[in-house]
């Protein structure tokens, strides 16, 4: 976890983020700061997360960074539910931000790309209801268009690109493989100067050529021989993998017979059927009541508590009419005469269990396909580790059982002496420490029975009598206290028993409003709340729509000029194709590069001579300057020299 806090902190502190952060600072940040600091890093990734987390809403917040991790395709750790991400990511626990940023600092090149990529290519979802509007489908068609579209055109603009890199791995190699034909025309040049005086220089060529030939085949047939070894030791391993099959399967249809599979197959396709037919048209239409009820919900105005009271009100009212025709139906009809009652209670007793069963038997089905997808996941790890012999079967595989179960035993064993010297180990701790007290209690009653033995025996003075009476007296006083308290406590039980039941009423009461208003409120909030999400959607999609258009209508051009010159290049009129014009561009660029190389040649050649004949003239220069100060100074010494425009006038003193 430390080398993720450092990768972390480095990348914070390297452009564009600038944050100067070391650990500790980083550690002590706050709850604020540091999600102000996710808030930064995706704004990186994405600009609509650029804000002020000290100025937007907790529950918006947290709604935003949500629906950006579910965007970037982020996923938390096994250990980690959905509702413990969420809470962590609302109160910024550093367990679930640290690695968001460790995450998201390692990748940051390709979200980027994604979240770009998301903006176009994440589909709006639209209610089946919505859509069996005409209007709607044709424009969620055009919209799915509009999607495949921008597809088309990011995979061409990305070919594209990659053209473009390839256009220069091409420059760079051509001029590579131009430096290595001088090379190689030299060593030819140089070769057959060597071999003019020889007299059977043809006999030699060809004999070299065909020497060179044959280690050409050599070499393609020991490669050809390695690919043949590799694909027998692959063909190998798969005939080992397929044989294991089928004698697994040939094992599991040993005792089977066809009307077992028949059956079995019957009752899978009676089961699917249920399913399809029965069971998920019921759940469909539970969530469309669902949907309905939080649409009017949305629907209606904000509810307050005189609205709360008022549906309450409305509940209790509905309740007791319920109750008094339910009331009505019982006394009207015997149900001693209703024969079909028996079976009505079986029908929805076998309802009710073909329900569960169908439940049970879907998360059976779920568990199941998971379960072979990891086993095909690990069997595919293990061919790709190193073949097929990873996975232990029969007789191997008992081997490694009974193994399993040896040390399982001895552990076992092992584990029950720990517990049992443990067990000993705490029973001598507590008799230590209760002999301690014993022996602290034995040594304070010694030193109370001296003190004791020192006191004035003043109790041996009183009678037995005495006694007895002093008992009678509290004994009597404690009845007349009882008989005055009876009639007080009958009169409080049944005041208690119905305290407990309004109590009990109240309390459940108070439990059904607080999960009814609780309810209606997230329901709300969180209908208000995906509103806004699809009208932003909404202008974004627009926005979106008249963007791809446009390219659209660029891209039409693009091709209404690519057809264009596919024709001038068929026709082969007297209009110039820009392929034409390009090959010709091309050819006189490269008739350039030719004479600017052998430019550069004779410059290479005349580089020597031209740099001495530089030379010369540059130190006559230097000796004709020197003669010229020689002679100034003489003329001083004889007179003043004034030069006037080109005349020299010496004055004699």
């Amino acid at each position: 976890m430390s080398d993720d806090i450092k990768f972390i902190v480095t990348e914070l502190n390297k452009s564009p983020f600038n944050k100067n952060y070391n650990l500790i600072s980083f550690d002590s940040l706050s709850s604020e700061d540091l999600l102000q600091v996710v808030t930064d890093v995706l704004a990186e990734v994405d600009a609509a997360n650029k804000v002020d987390v000290r100025t937007e809403e907790p529950e918006q917040t947290a709604i935003r960074l949500l629906t950006m991790l579910r965007v970037l395709k982020y996923k938390p750790g096994s250990d980690i539910n959905a509702a413990m991400f969420r809470q962590g990511l609302v109160q910024a626990d550093k367990q679930i931000i640290h690695p968001i940023l460790n995450w998201v600092l390692c990748n940051l090149q390709d979200l980027k790309k994604r979240a770009y990529l998301a903006q176009y290519l994440v589909k709006i979802d639209v209610p089946i209801e919505i859509l069996g509007d005409a209007d709607i489908a044709n424009l969620y068609e055009q919209y799915e268009r509009l999607i495949d579209e921008f597809k088309s055109a990011h995979k061409e603009s990305e070919s594209m690109k990659q053209s473009g890199n390839t256009t220069a791995e091409l420059r760079a190699d051509i001029d590579s493989i131009d430096k290595e034909r001088d090379i190689v025309l030299k060593k030819i040049e140089r070769m057959l100067r060597k071999i003019e005086n020889i007299s059977n220089k043809e006999a030699m060529i060809e004999a070299s050529h065909e020497l060179r030939v044959e280690r050409e085949r050599k070499k393609e047939i020991a490669n050809q021989k390695q690919n043949e070894s590799i694909a027998a030791h692959q063909t190998q391993q798969r005939l080992t993998l397929l044989s294991q099959q089928l004698r697994e399967l040939r094992q599991a249809s040993l005792g089977a017979t066809s009307e077992g599979l028949i059956q079995r197959l019957e009752e899978e396709a009676n089961m699917t059927s249920y399913i399809a037919k029965q069971k998920l048209p019921r759940e469909i239409e539970q969530r469309k009541r669902e949907v309905d009820v939080l649409q009017s919900v949305v629907s209606d105005v904000t509810l307050n508590r005189n609205n709360v009271d008022a549906l309450h009100a409305k509940i209790q009212a509905v309740s007791s009419e319920v109750n008094q025709l339910v009331e009505q139906h019982l006394q009207t009809s015997n149900p001693v005469d209703d024969k079909l009652a028996p079976f009505r209670q079986q029908a929805a007793i076998i309802a009710r269990k073909k329900d569960s069963i169908a439940e049970e038997f879907a998360e059976l089905k779920g568990k199941l396909n998971k379960l072979q997808e990891e086993i095909q996941e690990k069997q595919e790890a293990v061919r790709e580790a190193g073949g097929g012999g990873g996975i232990l079967r029969g007789e191997d595989f008992k081997r490694y059982v009974s193994k399993l179960r040896a040390r399982s035993t001895v552990y076992k064993k092992h584990r029950a002496e720990l517990a049992q010297l443990k067990a000993e180990g705490g029973v001598l701790a507590r008799t230590l420490d209760i002999l301690k007290a014993k022996q602290n209690e034995l040594s304070e009653s010694g030193d109370n029975l001296q003190g004791l033995q020192n006191q004035p025996q003043d109790v041996k003075g009183h009678s037995r009598e005495e006694l007895a009476t002093l008992v009678s007296q509290l004994l009597a006083q404690i009845s007349s206290r009882k008989a005055q308290l009876a009639p007080l406590i009958n009169d409080l039980r049944p005041l208690r028993e119905k305290v407990q039941e309004m109590t009990a009423t109240y309390d459940e009461q108070k439990r059904i409003y607080d999960r009814t208003a609780a309810a209606l409120d997230s329901g709300s909030a969180k209908l208000e709340q995906e509103v806004r999400g699809l009208r932003e959607e909404q202008e974004s999609a627009e926005s979106q729509r008249t963007l791809l258009s446009a390219k659209s209508i660029i891209l039409q051009v693009r091709m209404q000029r690519v057809s264009e010159e596919m024709r001038l290049y068929i026709e082969k009129g007297t209009t110039q194709s820009l392929r034409e014009k390009l090959s010709q561009r091309i050819t006189e660029q490269e008739r350039i590069s030719r004479q600017l190389k052998e430019e550069q040649t004779v410059v290479r050649e005349t580089q020597e001579k031209s740099k001495h004949q530089r030379q010369i003239w540059t130190n006559l220069k230097e000796l004709l300057e020197c003669k010229k100060q020689c002679m100034e100074e003489a003329q001083r010494n004889y007179g003043i020299l004034h030069l006037e425009k080109g005349a020299e006038t010496l004055v004699l003193q």
